[in-house]
């Protein structure tokens, strides 16, 4: 048998090369075509408008359809609120995810905020109910039913002292009870918290007949020579006098405490007040011996360290045995204040804190961080006073956020005072540098105290914020997360550097400044 196989059946049996390229071109198109297929073949949630109604299928494309922008050239529009088939069931889904959510929050207020005995009570009525709406709905109409009793309770009581017109309106007269009793020479602020707002009109003088003006009280007898008279540490008066000199120079400028005028009317004079009393005057006395050199200025002459010690010990016996701390004075305030200064610089810090907290209290006891419209208009305060009132308790809030650095006793919250006022004649005032030698006039400027006081005061407040913030011991149980600390940090930040672009020029740090502007800086 002849297996030669003719060549014509060769050609039929081996396809040629231009046939096998076209085969296999046929081949790809036609996997194009359905993978182009599994691609158009996507669910589509709406149809267009045009296809919906020549019942065709439409692809969804934005912002025409295929079918619409190829084949028929129609107009393509979507109707998105078409679709009520499947929006119903996600609004049924929201609503339940709504009522769950409800249902879980009613349930957890109420435990958080039943009584002991009846947290437990509630507990086991959530493990053993049928439904939580149920019990969600049940705790809620409860709720209403007592609020809905309270107010009914309260309706009757305001109406049984509407029917009686001799029993005043309580909330009334308890919400205007923020006045003013003159105590022992003080003018102090009590509130309605206080059992003295009830007293009747008159009785706020029985400690002690209470004339209008507080300098009314103080004998009017001038001593010899009124200087001498504030101390006992010495009778040397050119000593006195530049030990006050070297106070009001150096630290005064600083730590702004009292009215510079209001100080020296009664200090000149020998006349105790609220402005000046011979506390007030040691402890200064005190702290000017720190600036000069004069053996006098020292305890033991032989020894610097005790300097202005034999004043600050007439200070505290004064403090003590004429009862000053129990008998709340502007003065005393301010002296006490100063005091907490000179012993924590000392390095006696923790006699410094008792000291200032004596301050504060004092301070609050007195109402000076007070300034409320209705007690400027029924107080026995003149302007002066106001003001003098002002400037010690922003002088103690520094002592309070800067220089202890505690933790502060008076909050910003608690400054309701508002910022003392820079008055002109002050602050042209020239200050010139004072030592042992006199005043010397190589940098002699304007003073500028209250200006540097008021800035200081503005810093102070950025302080405290700073203190709260990061150094309270709350943060050692709960700290702070690291990017809301940062928040924090940077806006404490962008706070100081907005109050260091807003101070005025003359308040820049240069070559000559004035050194509580430096020190401020």
């Amino acid at each position: 048998m002849d297996l030669d196989m003719r060549p014509d059946d060769q050609e039929h049996q081996s396809p040629s090369p231009s046939q096998s390229s076209g085969s296999a071109k046929h081949k790809t198109k036609g996997k194009d075509k359905e993978a182009s297929a599994a691609a158009k073949r996507r669910c589509v949630s709406t149809a267009c408008i045009a296809c919906r109604k020549r019942k065709s299928k439409c692809d969804g494309n934005l912002p025409k359809c295929a079918a619409c922008a190829s084949v028929y050239l129609t107009e393509c529009q979507y109707d998105p609120g078409s679709d009520l088939r499947r929006r119903g069931v996600y609004k049924r889904d929201i609503d339940g995810l709504k009522t769950k959510n409800s249902t879980l929050q009613t349930l957890v207020e109420a435990i958080l905020n039943y009584d002991e005995e009846d947290v437990m009570d509630l507990v086991h009525q959530i493990r053993n109910c049928e439904s939580l709406e149920d019990l969600a709905e049940s705790i809620i109409a409860r709720e209403k039913n007592d609020s809905t009793t309270e107010a009914q309770e309260s309706q009757l009581a305001v109406a049984n002292l509407e029917v009686t017109d001799a029993i005043p309106k309580f909330e009334a007269e308890l919400s205007g009870k923020m006045g003013d009793l003159l105590l022992e020479g003080s003018v102090r602020f009590i509130g309605g918290t206080s059992n003295l707002v009830w007293l009747p009109p008159g009785a706020d003088t029985h400690e002690c007949s209470s004339p209008s003006n507080v300098s009314d009280i103080i004998p009017q007898q001038r001593p010899p020579d009124g200087i001498l008279s504030w101390t006992n540490v010495t009778q040397d008066k050119n000593l006195i006098v530049h030990l006050i000199n070297l106070y009001f120079c150096w630290h005064y400028a600083y730590f702004t405490t009292l009215s510079k005028d209001l100080f020296y009317r009664d200090f000149l004079m020998g006349r105790p007040s609220q402005y000046c009393s011979p506390l007030l005057v040691n402890v200064m006395l005190a702290l000017g011996c720190h600036f000069t050199s004069w053996t006098a200025a020292r305890a033991d002459p032989e020894n610097s360290a005790t300097a202005g010690d034999h004043f600050f010990q007439e200070a505290k016996r004064l403090l003590f045995d004429n009862d000053e701390h129990t008998n709340a004075k502007l003065c005393t305030v301010q002296a006490l204040g100063l005091m907490s200064v000179r012993e924590a610089g000392c390095g006696r810090e923790n006699k410094g804190w008792v000291y200032s907290g004596m301050s504060f209290r004092m301070a609050v006891d007195l109402g000076l961080n007070v300034d409320a419209p209705v007690l400027a208009e029924n107080s026995r305060l003149a302007p002066e006073d106001i003001d003098a009132r002002r400037i010690t308790f922003w002088g103690i809030f520094l002592f309070d956020n800067m220089y202890t650095g505690r933790q502060p006793l008076l909050p910003p919250a608690s400054a309701l005072v508002p910022k003392p006022d820079v008055f002109p004649n002050e602050e042209s005032e020239r200050w010139s540098p004072c030592t042992d030698s006199g005043l010397q006039a190589a940098h002699t400027q304007p003073a500028r105290t209250r200006a540097v006081a008021l800035q200081i005061s503005r810093l102070c407040e950025i302080s405290s914020d700073l203190l709260s913030a990061f150094y309270h011991p709350s943060r050692l149980e709960k700290p702070l997360g690291k990017q809301q600390e940062l928040k924090r940090l940077s806006d404490i930040h962008t706070r100081l550097e907005a109050w260091k672009k807003e101070l005025p020029p003359e308040l820049d740090s240069n070559e000559g400044q004035l050194p509580q502007v430096l020190v401020m800086q």
